[in-house]
């Protein structure tokens, strides 16, 4: 006869433990399991944040720029560079390459090392959103929409937004923070506009070129003003001209003509009768005398 299973002995050796799970402690939730936290943009003073992100801008434009100028400037004093004259289209064809090479350096720098010199002094890194570098492709992005950033945009969307980001920074992904360096990526940037500074005197022709592009600078700034209006139609925007009746040049009215004038607008090609003036007044042929 089959008895009943005997019930298992709670003391016996070979029953499992039974294993109690230990509640989660209060606190932020982790990073996934094989992950890493996520990473924490820096800003300090937001106010002062987005006003050091346009000096920035503005140095590497202006600072980078001029210090190309005086290269060209020099070179051309020395007869190196023969395309551009010493007239004003020559220097103002100057200053658009300084210009030029200015923004390449700074696309170049911020695809390379995150930062440029404007953005090392006041310690501000360009990288993805997820901290990690930035490349040549997303720098490339925020590069071609700056133009429309800097139609004030740009800056109210950095002052307003969570990781303030400007238009450029939402298309290519990436985020303006403060340096890892921290106070050393200010003496970082110091050190290289010193060291800029030194080049330019021995190999640019030092305040000699920076006077002349100073005064180059001067004369053509006018130039340079109505150009740009006249790039960005802020003069069309406006409307047309209204010229007053004093200032409008007048028109020469046509001479009074005769009755016979405009009954016989050509005399040229009137025909009839010709006549000859003679000497004693008479008109007509004139009888010819023969001797007999």
């Amino acid at each position: 006869m089959t008895q009943p299973p005997f019930p298992p002995d709670p003391n016996d050796l070979t029953q499992p433990i039974p294993v109690v799970p230990i509640p989660p402690m209060p606190g932020p939730p982790g990073p996934p399991l094989g992950g890493r936290p996520p990473y924490v943009h820096r800003f300090g003073n937001v106010p002062f944040y987005v006003f050091a992100r346009f000096v920035a801008f503005a140095f590497d434009l202006a600072g980078v720029g001029f210090l190309i100028a005086t290269v060209e400037f020099n070179a051309l004093d020395r007869g190196v560079l023969t395309f551009a004259g010493r007239d004003e289209n020559g220097f103002l064809t100057l200053l658009g390459i300084a210009l030029a090479a200015a923004l390449v350096f700074e696309l170049l720098c911020e695809a390379l090392f995150g930062t440029t010199i404007g953005k090392l002094i006041f310690g501000l890194h360009v990288r993805r959103r997820d901290g990690g570098h930035a490349g040549i492709g997303r720098v490339l992005v925020r590069f071609l929409i700056r133009p429309i950033d800097l139609l004030v945009v740009g800056g109210i969307l950095a002052l307003i937004t969570p990781r303030h980001q400007r238009i450029g920074d939402f298309a290519a992904g990436t985020v303006v923070d403060r340096s890892r360096m921290g106070f050393f990526a200010t003496l970082l940037g110091l050190g290289l506009v010193a060291l800029a500074g030194y080049a330019q005197v021995q190999f640019a022709g030092g305040l000699g070129s920076a006077l002349g592009v100073s005064a180059q600078a001067a004369n053509a700034a006018p130039d340079v003003y109505a150009r740009i209006q006249g790039f960005f139609g802020i003069v069309a925007a406006r409307g047309p001209v209204i010229v007053p009746p004093s200032a409008q040049p007048l028109e020469a009215s046509p001479l009074p003509q005769s009755s016979d004038a405009v009954a016989n607008p050509d005399p040229e090609t009137t025909t009839g009768p010709e006549t000859t003036a003679e000497p004693n007044g008479s008109t007509g042929p004139q009888p010819s005398a023969t001797m007999e």
